[in-house]
């Protein structure tokens, strides 16, 4: 049996929440899952996550295999740089804190307002410029 680590949409139309569960890869994307690892609202701001690390970690080291979406999600949560110094030898107290400290060093930057093509039109008008 294969494992996959994916997302299960749940919500109603237009208000998406994502479970993250354990599933059989044969099984339909909201189909019956092995296990419940978390949750993803990506309606709040900042969007709200909940993962239950070490379920996530035990199915990662049995050989589960994370959809794209769910690796991006462990990576920012630093779930598979833990992962990754567990499988080094280091004790689960010292990955913890390793984790810790890269997550603090992390640099978010902001997303960059683009101005829309009616914005710039008017820049461009005001400016004398043709638009671009």
């Amino acid at each position: 049996m294969s494992v996959k680590l994916r997302m299960r949409r749940m919500g109603n139309v237009n208000r998406p929440f994502y479970r993250l569960v354990a599933i059989d890869t044969r099984r339909r994307r909201d189909g019956r899952p092995i296990e419940e690892l978390g949750w993803y609202d990506p309606l709040k701001r900042p969007a709200a996550v909940h993962l239950e690390e070490s379920a996530i970690l035990s199915w990662l080291q049995r050989g589960a295999e994370p959809s794209p979406t769910v690796r991006e999600l462990l990576r920012e949560r630093g779930v598979l740089l833990k992962l990754q110094l567990l499988q080094q030898g280091v004790t689960p107290e010292e990955a913890t804190r390793q984790v810790a400290e890269a997550l603090d060093k992390q640099v978010h930057k902001p997303k960059r307002q683009r101005p829309s093509k009616k914005a710039q039109a008017k820049a461009a008008a005001a400016s004398g410029a043709a638009p671009a």
